[in-house]
């Protein structure tokens, strides 16, 4: 595995943005995508489709990394596949819980590495390529209403795995390739490593159900909130998150599928995990309809509020949206709940119930279908004549991921680049979830102006301190005018931070008269980038740029303002 790591990285270079796929291969993948019985897992065809969607999975997370045309996406959801990658993954969920502990024993000493990280990494694949494609509310509404249920009922046995015990009885080892070998599985705290990558996607998977609550299914809100009860599954991930942990006396979190050891002034950043948990309870505590169906009892209601103790104005800086989450924290502890009458009476006399895993269940037999599994596709003779081919794959596959990581990593707090200059770069919005780069911008610090401190105070929590530096005047109308809607990326230091652009816009040139002669932008936060950029935009006598295809009139150019950046003593 090494050897092949290596020679990826080798020829990485050769292939700098390269594509995967192209559209028409990744639609003729999507449509050959099928459905496959318990019995057929591990087959030449299942692992050929395991393959392609581990292709699809790379180039789809490309096309969003890239802001370029997600087609993979616009495949699934052309082409109505969506089912068969959630039945995809609730077959081989079924499968590695009954069948695979009978064939352990077996694979880990007649089958190669490459068959059992397969079966390793096949779940987070599909998880994962469901995960980057769902984001999008036009694909969550594209997933029959069966489906959905069958994904939030998923979602929510990994949500349970994530709160058990078993994870905190073994330390957790890290690593780009945690266990190649199937036998690792027998060992808890290999195990534990693959569980851990894998099931921190699932609450990002997860996540994907709640975001558009009001255009999907009653019966999905239903499933959520009455029968589920995931609220009470998320209290618990923000009180001990199983992606943190102490070693060596320092705090590590889980990032970027790597274990990071976090400086303590940056404790207080949101990881992606932590952000995603937070978005969840908004969408389920904030939103009328989800309320509405919530039978808030003391023991609920007593575990909602222990929330409160982990919300403090850095959080509130990283997620504004969270305001409403504390409004409704805040009439919990006064005991006031509009929606308490509603929900005591709201009741549902038929329920829609998924039926796909129980009816895996039903089979039963696993023994029968490990025998014939054994003797059919995990033999010796069967596992060699898949190996060449799995190698190939897994190399151009490797290849490839090498090319979405970023070329330079960002400067570690404390070991900083150049301070001395803020380069910013300007991206114009084509449509929704694509960009395309507009100009960029280089400003200086100016040395006349003294740094200014400035404390940011935390409600439980020590706060941030900084200091603010003028940013050298800019003539005005330099370069071309800033997008009205696109976005902002700032670097500096060693960092980077982004915002959206949301600007001013007349329709006509005469109508920017009416609008504000100078506005403000912010990028970055100060206890999260360890900067915070205030530009200020100021209006153009003459607007020059116009969009054709919004109809409206660029009017904004930087000429300074200030950067905050975090004071480390």
């Amino acid at each position: 595995m090494e050897h092949l790591i290596a020679r990826a990285k080798e020829d990485v270079s050769q292939q700098a943005g390269a594509s995967l796929l192209t559209a028409p291969e990744a639609e003729h993948i999507i449509e050959t995508l099928r459905s496959f019985g318990l019995d057929q897992v591990g087959s030449p065809e299942w692992r050929a489709q395991h393959g392609q969607i581990t292709t699809l999975n790379l180039q789809a997370h490309h096309n969003a990394q890239t802001h370029s045309d997600e087609f993979v996406k616009s495949a699934l959801v052309s082409l109505d596949k969506f089912p068969v990658l959630v039945r995809e993954l609730v077959t081989f969920e079924v499968w590695k819980a009954n069948v695979l502990p009978l064939l352990q024993q077996h694979v880990a000493e007649q089958v190669d590495s490459m068959t059992s990280y397969m079966l390793l990494q096949h779940e987070a694949a599909v998880a994962n390529l469901l995960e980057i494609t769902l984001y999008h509310q036009e694909a969550c509404e594209a997933v029959d209403e069966d489906s959905l249920l069958e994904l939030c009922d998923w979602g929510y046995r990994k949500l349970l795995s994530l709160n058990s015990k078993v994870r905190k009885q073994h330390k957790v080892p890290g690593g780009l390739f945690p266990c190649l070998h199937l036998h690792a599985l027998t060992r808890p705290q290999k195990h534990e490593s693959w569980h851990g990558k894998i099931a921190n996607q699932q609450v990002a998977e997860h996540l994907a159900c709640c975001d558009y609550l009001n255009v999907l299914p009653l019966a999905l809100l239903t499933r959520l909130v009455t029968t589920n009860d995931t609220l009470m599954a998320l209290v618990p991930l923000l009180e001990d998150p199983p992606w943190v942990r102490r070693r060596n006396k320092k705090t590590e979190k889980f990032i970027g599928n790597v274990w990071t050891a976090i400086e303590s002034r940056d404790r207080l950043k949101l990881t992606q995990h932590d952000a995603q948990v937070w978005l969840m309870l908004n969408n389920l505590l904030v939103d009328p309809k989800a309320r509405a169906k919530y039978d808030m009892d003391e023991y609920r209601k007593k575990t909602v509020l222990r929330v409160r103790r982990h919300m403090n104005d850095i959080l509130l800086d990283q997620l504004p949206i969270l305001k409403d989450l504390q409004r409704v924290l805040d009439e919990l502890t006064m005991g006031v709940s509009s929606q308490q009458d509603e929900s005591q009476t709201t009741r549902l006399i038929i329920e829609q119930v998924p039926v796909m895993r129980d009816a895996l269940l039903k089979q039963g037999n696993w023994q029968q279908v490990a025998d014939k599994q054994r003797q059919a596709f995990f033999s010796r003779a069967a596992s060699a004549q898949q190996s060449k081919r799995q190698m190939d794959d897994m190399l151009k596959a490797l290849d490839f991921m090498c090319n979405l990581q970023p070329d330079k990593p960002q400067a570690p707090a404390g070991h900083e680049a150049n301070q001395t200059e803020v380069r910013f770069e300007l991206w114009r919005k084509v449509k929704e979830g694509v960009f395309e780069r507009w100009e960029e911008h280089t400003c200086g610090l100016n040395p006349a102006k003294p740094a200014e401190p400035v404390s940011i105070e935390a409600e439980g929590s020590a706060g941030v301190q900084g200091l603010r530096h003028r940013l050298q005047a800019v003539e005005a109308e330099t370069g071309r005018a800033f997008p009205a809607n696109g976005k902002i990326v700032v670097k500096f230091g060693g960092r980077s931070a982004e915002a959206l652009l949301e600007l001013p816009a007349p329709s006509t040139r005469d109508g920017a008269a009416e609008l504000p002669a100078v506005v403000w932008l912010t990028a970055g936060l100060l206890a999260t980038d360890t900067f915070a950029l205030q530009l200020k935009l100021k209006r153009a006598e003459k607007p020059k740029t116009r969009d054709k295809a919004a109809g409206v009139w660029y009017i904004y150019h930087a000429v300074g303002g200030a950067i905050t950046v975090l004071n480390k003593e």
